[in-house]
């Protein structure tokens, strides 16, 4: 996910050939081909999560001066998870989800330097004095802008003439990008963790405190996001066990107007704003995340590595599993993946290790319960707003174009435990 801040980091790599006259522009849209001809590359405004690459006139009389009031911008949109390159150092467009991903959607020469944009949505040239404007009004609220001012944000928040209602749930004023602009999800997630803020709770049954409290979490996620080149690690963001509390309370539901994914600990972020914390946290955590001691595990076939049987505390044997550890780069490599091939394996969860050439694969599901069809149940997460964030297992046939067993049964913790927080809800 780009975001603001990687919005931002792409408009510092095209700000290196500024001043460079075009030799071509080539785009997704055939429609608009020419009007780069005689001119040169000049500005790079960031507004958000949107790009502008403005381009004037050349001026090859030194005597003359430049009319402004006719440059142009492409605008640029990264979506999802779009690129930009320079002369191909950047990051490499992920080829593997879909066809023409690998294709670029703007391709920009200037002699020997080019800019290539990937997966990423581009506008017809418009006249840069619109984007001046918006960057004018909107810089002191942009997260990733060296001039953001808190107080600029609170007073558009608190002024009458404001353009949501102050009924509006936080979730969506954060994500309003004409209030704070280049916050994304993930920022807005997180932001709100730290703030222990309900992402429910209406923008009217804010303080003051809690308001300056929750942006200023939102713009130094954001901001460490920028100067790391990465986003930074998420706590409840994509996570069944918090990274604060360390227990599966882990809520997920589309949260108002904005209908996103959003993601918030019960016990964190209470509803009432009253945090309860819990003593046995530590204890807690260690129970869930602890992949084995390496004296407790022995190779088995195929790099596959099994726990030892051990006796419970009940005096019973339990049950052996695999454990998550690549043969060849170690248990700090391996993550779970979901099978997205249509066939008798489609939603199956397998873990596999994250380095480029490593072959490791394992099936994730040995442990699951069959459903009435006789196959393996699949696990899956509720995202509605009653149960969202609980884990299920269901027929493993519904969704093959047949409607299967009907087979529907809630996790019990014992089989979540074991996959720790490589168990993710977007798995």
């Amino acid at each position: 996910m780009v975001e603001g801040p990687g919005t931002t980091r792409n408009g510092m790599k095209a700000s290196r050939l500024l001043n460079q006259r075009v030799q071509s522009i080539v785009t997704s849209n055939p429609s608009y081909q020419e009007w780069w001809k005689h001119r040169r590359f000049t500005q790079v405004i960031k507004v958000g999560k949107e790009l502008f690459l403005v381009f004037s006139l050349c001026n090859d009389d030194p005597q003359q001066t430049i009319d402004e009031g006719k440059d142009l911008a492409l605008r640029l949109h990264f979506g999802m998870s779009g690129s930009l390159q320079i002369n191909n150092i950047g990051t490499m467009p992920r080829t593997n989800y879909q066809k023409g991903y690998d294709v670029p959607t703007l391709e920009i020469t200037f002699g020997s330097n080019i800019i290539r944009t990937y997966q990423t949505t581009i506008s017809i040239p418009i006249n840069a004095k619109a984007p001046r404007i918006k960057f004018n009004r909107l810089s002191t609220h942009d997260v990733c802008s060296p001039t953001f001012t808190l107080q600029h944000v609170l007073d558009q928040l608190q002024s009458p003439s404001l353009h949501i209602s102050s009924e509006t749930v936080i979730s969506d004023v954060l994500l309003d990008q004409g209030i704070l602009p280049g916050l994304g999800n993930v920022i807005k997630v997180e932001g709100l963790h730290e703030a222990r803020i309900h992402p429910k709770r209406k923008l009217s049954s804010l303080n003051n405190h809690e308001l300056s409290s929750v942006i200023l979490a939102c713009r130094k996620y954001a901001m460490k996001w920028f100067t790391d080149g990465k986003a930074p690690w998420k706590l409840v963001y994509n996570q069944t066990v918090c990274g604060t509390c360390k227990e599966i309370s882990v809520r997920i539901c589309r949260v108002g107007g904005s209908n996103r994914t959003t993601f918030w600990c019960e016990q964190c972020q209470p509803m009432n704003g009253i945090v309860h914390t819990n003593p046995n946290a530590l204890h807690h955590s260690n129970a869930i995340t602890n992949i084995g001691d390496a004296s407790n595990v022995i190779q088995g076939t195929n790099g596959q590595v099994e726990a030892r049987s051990s006796a419970s505390g009940n005096g019973q044997i339990e049950e052996t599993t695999p454990k998550k550890i690549c043969p060849n780069h170690g248990p700090s490599n391996i993550i779970l993946r979901r099978c997205k091939k249509s066939g008798i394996n489609e939603q199956r969860i397998f873990y596999t290790c994250k380095k480029r050439g490593c072959n490791y694969f394992c099936w994730a599901d040995a442990n699951f319960p069959s459903c009435k069809c006789g196959k393996r149940a699949v696990l899956r997460v509720s995202k509605t707003d009653k149960t969202g964030g609980k884990w299920f297992f269901f027929c493993a046939r519904r969704g093959m174009k047949v409607t299967g067993c009907g087979y529907f049964q809630w996790t019990e913790k014992k089989y979540l435990d074991r996959y720790g927080h490589l168990l993710t809800p977007l798995l």
